[in-house]
């Protein structure tokens, strides 16, 4: 698929999608001819009565309603096909990126942003691909019957057009304004809600839920504003049309046309204005499709230049050759910023303590855990184990050289057996479980065993049992590099003890951030801005 550009959203004309939208646009002409046949009927019933007649338009009508049935359809599985593909790169970016959006952010993307996609295509722009054919094949069944009931039909169209264009600015900018106080409530109830226990100790209760109804009377404000140009639209494409067909009466009136011409011309003029009140909503969808593609084009941009650096690794290693024994290790973060780390060169067996604002630490361990080094663009960032950068492996392989236990992380929605082989699917499950056990996991507590279902970031099990999960999975086949942090504490006795004698006789290299006792710190590594000591 090709990158899509800052300002636009991945190619609606696309493998898988073609067929689809080449069924809209035969649609659209199949009903135009089924209008018109049905029309030219119509006229002849209005000369007199034949049950031949009757029963073909009859007919055209079915047909007429089978082809819009069929509209509809292909016009949803265009829209959700489409919607799945940004769907994913939305995703994609919440988990890549460094400093993901909140939870709430990411909902409202995945939801308000998504659905505005939808609606464009599925109720806006299927109606014009289907409606313009119907419209020009009745334009020249009108013509056939007198140039000035086509002259009508196309100064209902001008007209049309132009208050339409009118009204679209001030649309679009309705509906930017309400997709961003959208935004802004769900961060705020997503914020809000995890701090639940908190405002409840704080008797903060009725004061966090004003500041909600504060924001969202913005969103009922900006909804009100929004609806007066959405009401102006549609209520300009269903009036206009009453126009059209006004001055469609006057042309057959002018050209002194006989009655089963009148009557051909406003059964046509009638199917016309059918398409044009759709106009009003594929505009109102359109400034909406709008909004939501300035905040949604940027961010698949950016997962589709992630995404095709994974695609394309600039390494073969297998890392199957480091695993399970010691190898030198080469740290390059960002050098920038005032809490700027120094290289770190650490040889196997080494066990090193980070020293610095703890908010910098911790964003050096998840970067290292992640491999996000790389988006910052900097050549030599990464980690390097053997002299090869590990950010330049597939996903898959890199996962088996790092493992990470980070405070920051929770147990995936999932069986725990999938949890704890998360990042050694292949692993034999009796050995991941015995693993889980030492380190402190209690399998008896659970039922199902390995096929208890987590969920709510590792419920049912409590703090402990999940770090024991997270710490034995990081342990899983002994990567040459570990990452740690006061997540350890939260282990199990017996299991912080066999973990701690783990990690004092570690093959390869664990970098930690906090206050581990009993672990033995081989060097520190220090922020730049701190005391020199036994650095690295």
């Amino acid at each position: 698929m090709p990158l899509a550009h800052a300002e636009r959203l991945p190619p609606l004309y696309a493998p898988g999608r073609r067929m689809l939208l080449a069924g809209l646009l035969g649609l659209g002409i199949l009903a135009g001819l089924f209008s018109i046949a049905a029309s030219w009927l119509i006229g002849q019933l209005a000369a007199g009565f034949t049950m031949a007649a009757l029963c073909s338009v009859i007919g055209l009508v079915l047909g007429f309603f089978a082809a819009k049935y069929l509209e509809r359809v292909l016009a949803e599985k265009l829209g959700q096909h489409y919607v799945a593909q940004l769907r994913r790169g939305l995703i994609a970016h919440a988990l890549r990126s460094v400093r993901g959006p909140s939870a709430g952010i990411t909902i409202a993307r995945s939801t308000n942003d998504l659905s505005s996609i939808r609606n464009w295509i599925v109720q806006g722009m299927v109606p014009l691909v289907a409606g313009i054919p119907l419209l020009l094949v009745s334009g020249i069944g009108l013509w056939l019957l007198h140039p000035l009931l086509a002259a009508s039909l196309g100064a209902t169209l001008v007209i049309e057009a132009a208050l339409l264009l009118g009204l679209a600015g001030g649309t679009f900018a309705s509906a930017r304004s309400l997709r961003r106080q959208r935004g802004y409530l769900a961060a705020r109830i997503s914020d809000t809600v995890a701090a639940r226990t908190a405002i409840t100790s704080g008797g903060g209760v009725d004061r966090e839920v004003a500041r909600v109804q504060a924001s969202a009377q913005k969103v009922m404000d900006a909804s009100v504003q929004r609806a007066r140009y959405a009401g102006a639209l549609r209520a300009s494409a269903l009036a206009v049309p009453l126009l059209g067909t006004a001055l469609a009466v006057g042309a057959c009136s002018v050209a002194g046309l006989p009655h089963t011409a009148v009557a051909t011309a406003l059964t046509l003029m009638g199917i016309c204005a059918g398409s044009l009140g759709e106009w009003g909503k594929a505009v109102e969808y359109r400034q909406n499709y709008k909004a939501g593609r300035q905040i949604l084009a940027p961010l698949l941009a950016q997962e589709q230049q992630w995404s095709g650096a994974q695609q394309a690794p600039a390494s073969t290693r297998n890392a199957k050759e480091l695993m399970g024994q010691g190898s030198a290790v080469r740290i390059h973060p960002q050098l920038d910023g005032a809490e700027a780390f120094p290289v770190l060169r650490a040889q196997p067996g080494e066990r090193i303590q980070l020293l610095g604002a703890p908010a910098a630490c911790s964003a050096l361990l998840a970067a290292i855990a992640t491999g996000s080094f790389a988006q910052s663009g900097q050549g030599q960032a990464g980690v390097w184990i053997a002299e090869g950068r590990s950010e330049d492996l597939p996903s898959t392989e890199r996962r088996k050289l790092v493992g990470a236990a980070l405070e920051s992380m929770v147990p995936e929605r999932g069986t725990l057996g999938r949890a704890l082989r998360y990042r050694h699917p292949g692993s034999a499950m009796g050995k991941a479980l015995e693993l889980a056990q030492r380190c402190g996991l209690d399998l008896q507590s659970l039922p199902e065993a390995e096929q208890s279902r987590l969920r709510r970031g590792g419920e049912p099990l409590d703090r402990g049992q999940q770090a024991a999960l997270l710490v034995a999975r990081a342990l899983l086949r002994e990567p040459p590099v570990l990452v740690l942090d006061e997540l350890l504490t939260r282990l199990p006795a017996d299991g912080y003890a066999y973990v701690l004698g783990r990690l004092n006789g570690y093959r390869g290299v664990v970098v930690y951030s906090g206050q581990l006792p009993g672990l033995q710190a081989t060097s520190q590594w220090r922020a730049a801005g701190l005391p020199a000591g036994r650095q690295r």
